[in-house]
C-alpha cells in the first residue's frame, strides 16, 4: 500500500533537481511514490530526472504542457494512488524522516491534514520558521493563521475530491489552505523543522519586474473573507494584516509603483479593518511585525525601505 504520494513539479530547475530528489529517494518512510511532473520546462532537468526514474522504481514520471505550478500539482494528483498526498517544490529539499513522522501523526491522531515547520535556507544561514504560532487554543483557528505553504502539509487524498488547486493565480496556497477548515476539523501541527524552503532570488515572489498579478493578493484575500468572515472574523482580519499590510507592502517596495500600491494597501486595510490593531492576533505579534505594519499604513517609506534593508 502507497501511504504517501509525494508530488514534485520541475520547471526550470536543473540546478536544484537532483539534491531535491535525492531528499525523496533516501526517505525512512519507504511505503511512498514519487510523481515527477515535468511542466515543459526548457532546461536539462529532464535528462537529470530521467537518470533517477531508471534508478528508482517509486519514481513515476509525466509531461505536460506548461501551465504552471497549480496546474502541475493538479495534473500529479490525477495519478496519486497514496492514502495521503504531500507536495514538494523541485528547488527545495526535505529531511529524509519527514514523511515517516508526519505520516505517523496523521495516523496517531486521525488526522485529516498536518503542517510541519519549515527552514528557510539562505546561501550563509537557516531560520527556522514556526507554523504553529500558538496564539489561540484552537487548533483550527491557529491553522487558518498559519503560514499558508502547502510543501508543509500533509493531506489526506479524499480532500482533493472536492478541491483542487486554482491556475493561473499567484498566491495559490494562500488561495487554498484557509479554505480547508470547511472540509475538515481534524488538523494538526508536528512542530519540527523539515522541510527546507531554498530562498532564491529569482523566485516568482522576488522577481524583479512588476507584474500586475502580484495584485491577486487583494483577490485571495477577498475569496477567504467571503467564506470563512463569518465564523472566523478575528483570524480573517489578521490574513489581511500579516499578507497584506506586512509581507504585500515590504514585497511591492521593490517596483518603481511602490507608492501607489501601498496606498492600495492602506485603503483596502482602512476599509475593511480600520482598527486592526486591536486585532487579538496582532497583539500577540512580534515587535517588529507591529513596526511594519504602522509605518506601510502610515506610509513611512523611508523608514519601511529601512526595515526592509535590515531584515523585515
Amino acid at each position: 500500500m502507497i501511504k504517501v504520494s509525494i508530488i514534485v513539479p520541475v520547471y526550470n530547475v536543473e540546478k536544484y533537481i537532483s539534491r531535491c530528489l535525492d531528499s525523496l529517494v533516501d526517505q525512512t518512510l519507504k511505503e511512498i511514490e514519487i510523481i515527477v511532473v515535468n511542466d515543459e520546462t526548457p532546461d536539462n532537468s529532464e535528462k537529470i530526472i530521467l537518470e533517477y526514474t531508471n534508478k528508482y522504481k517509486n519514481i513515476k514520471y509525466y509531461k505536460k504542457k506548461n501551465g504552471g505550478l497549480s496546474d502541475a500539482r493538479n495534473y500529479g494528483i490525477g495519478y496519486a494512488s497514496g492514502e495521503y498526498i504531500a507536495f514538494v517544490d523541485s528547488d527545495d529539499y526535505v529531511d529524509l524522516s519527514m514523511f515517516e513522522k508526519m505520516y505517523k501523526k496523521a495516523k496517531t491522531d486521525n488526522l485529516d491534514i498536518v503542517v510541519c515547520d519549515s527552514i528557510e535556507v539562505y546561501i550563509d544561514k537557516t531560520i527556522l520558521k514556526r507554523s504553529n504560532f500558538n496564539y489561540s487554543d484552537s487548533v483550527i483557528k491557529n491553522y487558518i493563521i498559519s503560514p499558508p505553504m502547502a510543501c508543509i502539509r500533509l493531506y489526506k487524498k479524499n480532500l482533493f475530491d472536492k478541491v483542487r488547486f486554482t491556475k493561473d493565480i499567484y498566491y495559490e496556497d494562500l488561495f487554498l489552505n484557509p479554505s480547508l477548515v470547511n472540509l475538515t476539523s481534524k488538523i494538526g501541527f508536528l512542530e519540527e523543522g523539515l522541510y527546507y524552503y531554498v530562498q532564491r532570488n529569482d523566485s516568482i515572489m522576488k522577481q524583479s519586474s512588476y507584474s500586475t498579478k502580484l495584485l491577486d493578493i487583494f483577490k485571495v484575500l477577498k475569496y477567504n473573507k467571503d467564506i470563512l468572515y463569518n465564523n472566523y472574523p478575528n483570524e480573517i482580519e489578521y490574513l489581511y494584516i500579516s499578507h497584506l499590510l506586512r509581507t504585500a507592502s515590504l514585497r511591492f517596495l521593490d517596483y518603481d509603483n511602490y507608492k501607489d500600491l501601498i496606498s492600495k494597501i492602506k485603503e483596502e486595510i482602512k476599509e475593511n479593518f480600520s482598527n486592526y490593531n486591536k486585532n487579538i492576533y496582532y497583539k500577540k505579534s512580534s515587535v517588529k511585525l507591529k513596526i511594519i505594519c504602522f509605518l506601510a499604513y502610515h506610509k513611512r517609506y523611508k523608514l519601511l525601505r529601512l526595515i526592509k534593508r535590515i531584515g523585515g
